[in-house]
């Protein structure tokens, strides 16, 4: 077959009917067949993925067929270029046909090895074409797939349209309104809310001034009534009627006796003067020595328990000390329960040697020598009577007191100050 029948032979080959476009085409309508799948259906990871890998090996088709194709047409135009210029040779040059037909003979090898590479690729290409047939059919499953709940879809779809009208979207348009006028409202409630909080603070700190307030007036209260009630237990005890003693003080002729009767008062004396820095001007009591002829004594505490009070001159000479023993442990009850502090500070009095005092070595002997044995007799003394004992002067006694008042500072600061025992101020013994 000579050059320029192959050409024409080549020519009048007839065209293939799927094009590039035409593939193109195709692939474009798998991929969007695809994408819609992966829309319309609600897919796991692992579908997801096999859905990626369906597109990969589908694009990967797409691109192998295309570098075939562009081969096999490279093939042919390189094929027919060179048929046209043999052909041309010939024809000018006929005086070189026996090269000519060398040149066909080594074109015609040329061509049927190209053929034989071009059948081998056509294989090749066979065989991607059955994977992509392969692969396509999988899509086609999936693609299937994808139409029934595509399918199934519309018909859910078409139910929801059945039962619910398209007014809803009216609705809808109006519940969005709704909303936001409710918004709107919200903002508004929250600005009041806000302020009602403000106010709500204002009147929480009104109302605990108010507590405190009726807090201290509860605390007052039971003060008062504390204080009420303990009055009236005074009252109720000390009304001057109740536990009065009987004394009876034989007179010196032996011609008979003095009644002397202690009585309880619950309020207290003003001392007279010269006994007020040894007494309890504070104390809320006081008693009375009365005798048979209606002779009165007052007798008002002292700062250690002792009684306070002048006895009559024509009873000194028959007095008994057990009157004083019982107006001690009488104050001494009271002390316990109005002046705690100082009542234990009499009780430490009591048990602290005389020998505590800071006093000159006299002075303690003469002390000691008339029977003074603890701190609490020594202040319990009048200064009248210290100065009566011998070997003390009025100096020395005025150092004693000294030293009973600096004992007592001692004993404060080890173990706290005493209740004020003196009217209108804090001062203390």
């Amino acid at each position: 077959m000579s050059s320029q029948n192959l050409l024409q032979k080549l020519q009048q080959l007839p065209e293939c009917p799927v094009d590039d476009e035409v593939l193109h085409q195709t692939f474009v309508a798998a991929y969007g067949q695809l994408a819609s799948i992966r829309k319309r259906l609600k897919l796991d990871d692992l579908e997801n993925r096999l859905l990626d890998n369906c597109l990969a090996a589908l694009e990967q088709v797409q691109i192998d067929i295309g570098q075939r194709l562009n081969h096999e047409a490279d093939t042919y135009n390189v094929l027919a270029d060179a048929l046209e210029h043999v052909q041309q040779q010939l024809d000018s040059h006929s005086a070189l046909s026996l090269e000519i037909t060398q040149i066909r003979l080594d074109a015609q090898n040329a061509a049927d090895e190209a053929i034989q590479q071009a059948n081998m690729h056509a294989a090749e290409a066979d065989s991607r074409a059955i994977n992509a047939e392969n692969a396509h059919e999988r899509a086609s499953g999936a693609l299937v797939t994808a139409q029934l709940a595509l399918t199934t879809l519309n018909n859910e779809f078409a139910q929801y349209r059945r039962k619910n009208p398209e007014r809803l979207a009216l609705d809808l348009q109006e519940r969005d309104k709704t909303i936001s006028q409710l918004r709107a409202d919200r903002k508004k409630q929250s600005a009041l809310k806000l302020e009602l909080q403000q106010k709500l603070n204002i009147a929480d700190k009104e109302v605990g001034k108010e507590r405190r307030l009726r807090g201290e007036t509860a605390n007052e209260l039971i003060k008062l009534t504390a204080l009420h009630n303990n009055l009236k237990e005074r009252v109720e005890f000390h009304d001057g009627q109740e536990d009065v003693a009987q004394f009876l003080l034989p007179l010196p002729d032996g011609s008979g006796d003095v009644g002397c009767y202690i009585y309880n008062y619950h309020f207290g004396l003003s001392v007279f003067h010269g006994m007020r820095d040894v007494s309890i001007e504070t104390a809320n009591f006081h008693y009375q020595i009365r005798t048979a002829m209606m002779l009165a004594m007052d007798v008002v505490p002292g700062v250690w328990g002792n009684p306070v009070f002048r006895i009559l001159p024509d009873l000194l000479p028959m007095w008994d000390t057990a009157i004083n023993d019982e107006l001690h442990e009488r104050i001494m009850t009271r002390l316990a329960l109005d002046f705690p502090r100082l009542h234990q500070r009499i009780i430490d009095g009591k048990a602290a040697p005389v020998s505590e005092l800071v006093i000159p070595a006299r002075a303690l002997n003469a002390l000691i020598k008339a029977g003074y044995e603890t701190v609490a007799a020594v202040g319990g003394e009048l200064p009248p009577e210290l100065v009566k004992v011998k070997g003390l002067s009025e100096a020395t006694v005025e150092e004693i007191r000294m030293a009973v008042n600096s004992w007592c500072i001692n004993w404060a600061k080890t173990n706290g100050d005493i209740e004020p025992i003196k009217n209108g101020n804090l001062k203390r013994r």
